[in-house]
C-alpha cells in the first residue's frame, strides 16, 4: 500500500518549494543587476577621479609649477582601510606621482578602462593621456574589493532568506492548518455517524472549495439514508406480510394431511395452491418494490419509449385473464404514437399494475382500458374502469404500502399503487386521480413530459 501524504504536507512542500525557487530566481537576477550596477558606479568613480587629477596637473603644467608638483609628499596615514584598494599614478616624462602601493604599470595601457595584473593582484584601471604635454594619468582599483563587496551582499541576502524561510514555513503551516479545519471537522462528523443516524454535514463555516464536496456528501447521505430506510421497511413489511399467507398455507396442508375424505383433501390442496399463488404474487411485488426503491433516474438508462405501443403490449398480455372475468379491455389514443423518455421495463410494470387493479376491482361484466393523449405539452396516460370507484376518504390512503381496496371480494398484496407511485417519481411524472367519475368508475392518470429527441 502506497504511503499516504497529507494535504497539509503537500501544500507546505509545494509552497515552500515554489517560494524557494522564486526567491532563487529573484536572487540571481538581483545579484547580476547589483554586480553590474556596482561595476558601473566604481568605473564612473575611477573615471571622475582620473579627470579631476588630470585637470589639476594640466593646470599646474600650464602655470609652470611642475617643480611644486614634483615636491608633493603623499601622506602615509589613511583615514579608512578602503582607500588601500584605490591607487593613482601620474607620469610626465620622468616625473612620477603615485599613491602608496600603486601598481607599477610596465606596459602602455590604452585610454579608457582596462584590466591590469601586477604581483598577482588584479586591478581595474582608467587611463587618460595628453599627447601635447606627455601627461599620463592612471586611476586604479583592486578587483578584490569589488568582489568582496558583491560577496558581502550575497551573504547578507542569503542570510535574510535563510532566516525568513523557516519562519515563512511556520506561518504557512499554521495557515494551512487553520484552513483545513473544515476538513478535520468533516472527518470528525463522519466518524461519529452510524447507519441509524446519518445526519447531514454542517456547511455553515465551510470554505467555497469544500462546500460542493459537503453538498455532494449530504446528497449521498440522504440517498443512503433513504436506501437504508427502504431496506429496513422492506424487511419489516416482508416479514409481516409473508407471515399470514405462510401460516394459512401451513394450515391448509395440515388439513389435507389429516383429511380422510378425498373431496375435503382436494379442497384443502386447492386452497393451498391459491395460497402459493398469492404468496408468489406478494413476493414478486415485494421484489419489484425493492428494486423501484433502489433505482433512480441516475441509475436507470432512459430512452425514448412509445407509450401507445407499450400500452398495447400490456393489454395484450392481460386480455385473457380479463376475458375470464368478462372485462372488456380497450386502448384509446388521439394519435398513433406518444413518445416519452423512460425506462421501458419500469413503465411496463407500472402500466400492468394499474390495469391489473382496474380488472380486479371491476365487477363482471365490465369495461376497462388505457387512454393516451397529449395536452399542453404533456403526455397523459390514463387507466380507467367501470367499477365502483373509490371514496374521497380512501383516496389519501390508496398509495400507502399494503393498503388494499375496500372491496372485500378482491385480493392482492396492497403494493401495486405504491410501485406505481415510485415509478412515477423516478420518471418525474405526476399522478392524477379522479374519484368522482360521472356514471361511476375510477380513473387514474400519470402525466409525463414528452421526449425531447
Amino acid at each position: 500500500m502506497a504511503r499516504q501524504v497529507s494535504i497539509r504536507k503537500r501544500l507546505l512542500l509545494s509552497l515552500i518549494g515554489l517560494i524557494g525557487i522564486t526567491w532563487l530566481g529573484i536572487f540571481i537576477l538581483v545579484n547580476e543587476d547589483t554586480t553590474h550596477e556596482l561595476e558601473e558606479i566604481y568605473d564612473a568613480s575611477l573615471a571622475q577621479n582620473a579627470r579631476i587629477l588630470f585637470g589639476l596637473l594640466q593646470q599646474e603644467i600650464k602655470e609652470g609649477e611642475v617643480e611644486l608638483v614634483r615636491n608633493i609628499e603623499l601622506s602615509d596615514s589613511f583615514p579608512h582601510t578602503y582607500e588601500l584598494n584605490i591607487a593613482f599614478v601620474a607620469k610626465l616624462g620622468g616625473l612620477i606621482i603615485q599613491s602608496k602601493d600603486a601598481p607599477d604599470f610596465l606596459t602602455v595601457l590604452p585610454e579608457g578602462f582596462s584590466d591590469y595584473t601586477s604581483d598577482g593582484k588584479k586591478w581595474r584601471v582608467f587611463t587618460l593621456s595628453d599627447g601635447e604635454t606627455g601627461l599620463v594619468v592612471h586611476t586604479a582599483q583592486k578587483l578584490q574589493a569589488r568582489e568582496e563587496l558583491v560577496a558581502y551582499l550575497v551573504k547578507d541576502t542569503l542570510s535574510v532568506i535563510m532566516l525568513i524561510l523557516p519562519l515563512l514555513g511556520l506561518f504557512i503551516w499554521l495557515g494551512i492548518s487553520r484552513s483545513l479545519r473544515p476538513l478535520n471537522q468533516l472527518v470528525s462528523e463522519a466518524g461519529a455517524m452510524n447507519p441509524r443516524s446519518l445526519r447531514p454535514f454542517n456547511i455553515d463555516d465551510a470554505p467555497a472549495e469544500v462546500a460542493p464536496l459537503i453538498i455532494a456528501l449530504n446528497r449521498l447521505l440522504e440517498r443512503l439514508d433513504r436506501a437504508i430506510e427502504n431496506e429496513r421497511r422492506f424487511t419489516a413489511d416482508a416479514a409481516h406480510e409473508l407471515r399470514t399467507p405462510l401460516a394459512g398455507l401451513k394450515v391448509q396442508l395440515q388439513v389435507a394431511l389429516r383429511a380422510t375424505d378425498e373431496r375435503q383433501k382436494t379442497k384443502a390442496m386447492n386452497k393451498a395452491l391459491e395460497g402459493v399463488d398469492r404468496t408468489t404474487h406478494l413476493v414478486n411485488q415485494l421484489l419489484t418494490l425493492a428494486r423501484a426503491d433502489r433505482e433512480s433516474a441516475t441509475t436507470l438508462t432512459f430512452r425514448p419509449v412509445d407509450l401507445v405501443r407499450l400500452a398495447g403490449e400490456v393489454i395484450a398480455g392481460l386480455r385473457e385473464p380479463a376475458e375470464q372475468q368478462r372485462i372488456d379491455l380497450t386502448l384509446d389514443t388521439d394519435q398513433p404514437g406518444h413518445r416519452i423518455n423512460g425506462e421501458p421495463t419500469m413503465l411496463q410494470i407500472m402500466l400492468r399494475n394499474l390495469l391489473e387493479n382496474a380488472i380486479k376491482y371491476t365487477p363482471a361484466p365490465g369495461r376497462a382500458g388505457i387512454r393516451v393523449t397529449e395536452h399542453d405539452d404533456r403526455v397523459r396516460l390514463e387507466v380507467w374502469d367501470s367499477g365502483a370507484g373509490i371514496s374521497r376518504q380512501a383516496l389519501d390512503l390508496m398509495f400507502q404500502r399494503f393498503r388494499r381496496g375496500d372491496h372485500g371480494s378482491a385480493s392482492g398484496s396492497g403494493l401495486g399503487l405504491s410501485i406505481v407511485k415510485r415509478i412515477a417519481e423516478i420518471h418525474d411524472a405526476e399522478i392524477e386521480v379522479d374519484y368522482s367519475v360521472p356514471g361511476g368508475g375510477f380513473r387514474i392518470g400519470v402525466v409525463f413530459k414528452p421526449a425531447t429527441a
